[in-house]
């Protein structure tokens, strides 16, 4: 087979925000990702989509050579496991997207379809010429697999990989696998699931293994306990002593590799130093040592960080190229860098210190609502797309966020002073509705009326529109967007008053009437009224959508409801301001 030279891709063609390094450390020649493993004549070899890549120049150039003799059934997912064994044969373990299958509109969890439906088979692929060639794939399993990304050979010679499944509880759950025939063929071992969580992204999930100098396995698993979880094995096959670690972690996958020095070194997305509470933030990627075979880990060096909103510089490979020179690459945030560990100690990525809070000028447009509102992850809620919208056309007005996740009206009445009206708004726009109308079933014991009582919802809605009215403000008031069932809010709400057979049994009982009501009290005031809620349908059909598809998690606009939002509030607000 031939190798195809092709360049290294330039560094700046990673993402424009770019992570911050370590002092010591340096970018890498390249943009490709790892895992990487070290070929008999000192080169650098990994895998993409559909290819296996080779560099003899320290990444500066490479060359390729087909994964796959028919590439058009096997695509290697960007999460994947890479190993030399010490015989020499090359083992690759990864998801494969050409057979990924999932219900349309995704459902995870709903009663209407089966965890079956969610297919993202595991395979693995060898070589024996060190990635000039490869043997046909070997499917380890079918059920839909999130993250593999550590493979590794014991002493004994037995390969042991980390997989994971789907379970019929609607998590993943961790899946040991082990070849003792370098690859050609596989045992499957135990299942540690944890027990806890029912969406796509939960479970004791994505983990990392090492071998320690007594010949037993250590297993470090992602969770949304706030800490790393542990396992230990004697033959990679079974399991024991699943726990919790001292090791606090976000909700993201760690990494272990054993150095030429013998240290263990550990990779991981610890709470950020600016953010301490934090369960999810990736902004900084970790990194420790342990010179005791994980009873201890050193205090952990920020190896690089993104503190650009929604930064992400998270699940790494650790890749030590020549003894004490690691490259450290991930999958999120595009980091590609070089650091000698001996350096680690001399220097810091300063603290993040977060901007202040810019101070609304006089005059500007308040979005003032609940978490339907408020800023969301990554998604661009609808305050932004009105500012860019209307900075498009030439406007100066400048658009302020004032959304609070779980605000009633009560809550809003009590806020609207302090967070709008001292800004001297020249609109406000007021979106509630849906935390007002919940009734907590849930609760022990539970709730038979709503938060705030339809009589109570409009009084404040009164009492916030002549508030902002005498402070000489234009009012512009919004329908919430509808409600559809999800696995979680099923969970939570699937029994009466609600309707958990109905498509819109989320809804029915008390948020419709709430709409209706606020209908009524535009019109009784005159007030312009944004009818969100009643667009939903003819803008998803528009879309090729559903209504459902528009909300994630059955309660939140995705991307296309803060469009729909948007596209629906501009004119409105170049009316009030004519």
């Amino acid at each position: 087979m031939k190798w195809l030279l092709i360049p290294a891709l330039a560094v700046s063609a990673i993402a424009a925000d770019t992570p911050t390094l370590h002092p010591k450390a340096s970018p890498l020649p390249h943009t490709h990702q790892g895992p990487f493993v070290t070929t008999a004549d000192g080169g650098v070899l990994c895998v993409g989509t559909k290819s296996a890549l080779r560099s003899t120049d320290d990444g500066r150039t490479w060359t390729e050579s087909p994964l796959f003799a028919d590439p058009t059934k096997f695509a290697v997912s960007n999460e994947r496991a890479l190993l030399r064994t010490r015989e020499g044969v090359i083992i690759s373990a990864w998801m494969n997207g050409a057979e990924r299958k999932q219900p349309p509109g995704w459902h995870w969890g709903e009663n209407s379809v089966a965890w079956t439906d969610f297919v993202l088979p595991t395979y693995t692929c060898r070589s024996t010429d060190d990635g000039k060639t490869w043997e046909p794939p070997v499917k380890l399993s079918d059920p839909w697999c999130g993250c593999i990304h550590s493979l590794i050979q014991m002493k004994s010679g037995r390969v042991v990989l980390v997989g994971q499944e789907i379970i019929p509880q609607w998590r993943h759950a961790t899946v040991m696998w082990a070849s003792d025939d370098l690859g050609k063929t596989w045992q499957r071992g135990d299942v540690l699931d944890y027990g806890i969580g029912e969406h796509d992204h939960a479970g004791s999930i994505e983990g990392s293994v090492i071998e320690r100098v007594d010949g037993s396995l250590y297993l470090l698993l992602r969770t949304e306990s706030g800490f790393l979880w542990e396992a230990t094995s004697k033959n990679g096959l079974k399991w024991t002593g699943l726990k919790q670690t001292k090791i606090k972690s976000v909700t993201c996958c760690p990494q272990m590799a054993r150095l030429a020095d013998g240290r263990i070194a550990l990779l991981w997305n610890a709470p950020p130093r600016h953010d301490p509470n934090s369960g999810s933030s990736r902004a900084e990627l970790s990194l420790a040592f342990s010179s005791d075979e994980t009873a201890s880990w050193s205090k952990p060096v920020i190896v690089a960080a993104n503190y650009a909103p929604g930064g992400r510089v998270s699940y790494p490979y650790l890749y030590e190229r020549r003894p004490g020179e690691l490259w450290i690459t991930t999958m999120q945030g595009g980091l590609r860098m070089k650091v000698n560990a001996a350096d680690l100690g001399e220097g810091e990525i300063p603290v993040f210190v977060p901007p202040p809070k810019a101070v609304p000028k006089p005059g500007g447009i308040f979005m003032f609502g609940d978490s339907t509102t408020a800023p969301r992850g990554s998604v661009k809620v609808y305050a932004d797309r009105v500012n860019t919208m209307l900075q498009s056309i030439g406007s100066s007005l400048s658009v302020y966020n004032a959304g609070v996740p779980s605000n009633t009206t009560v809550q809003a009445v009590k806020r609207l002073q302090t967070d709008v009206l001292a800004y001297k708004p020249r609109i406000v726009v007021m979106q509630f509705g849906i935390n007002d109308s919940a009734i907590d079933v849930w609760k022990k014991p539970p709730a038979t009326q709503p938060r705030v009582s339809l009589e109570n919802y409009i009084a404040n809605y009164r009492s916030m529109i002549a508030a902002a009215q005498k402070a000489g403000a234009k009012v512009i008031l919004m329908t919430t967007n509808p409600l559809r069932w999800h696995s979680k809010t099923r969970e939570l709400y699937g029994r009466p008053p609600y309707k958990p057979e109905a498509e819109d049994g989320f809804e029915s009982p008390t948020l419709l009437g709430y709409n209706d009501a606020l209908r009524a009290l535009a019109k009784e005031l005159n007030v312009p009224l944004v009818d969100v809620h009643a667009a939903y349908a003819g803008f998803a059909a528009k879309k090729k959508t559903t209504v459902a598809d528009m909300l994630p998690d059955g309660m939140h606009p995705g991307d296309l409801g803060h469009e729909l939002v948007a596209e629906l509030l501009v004119p409105a607000i170049r009316e009030a301001v004519r």
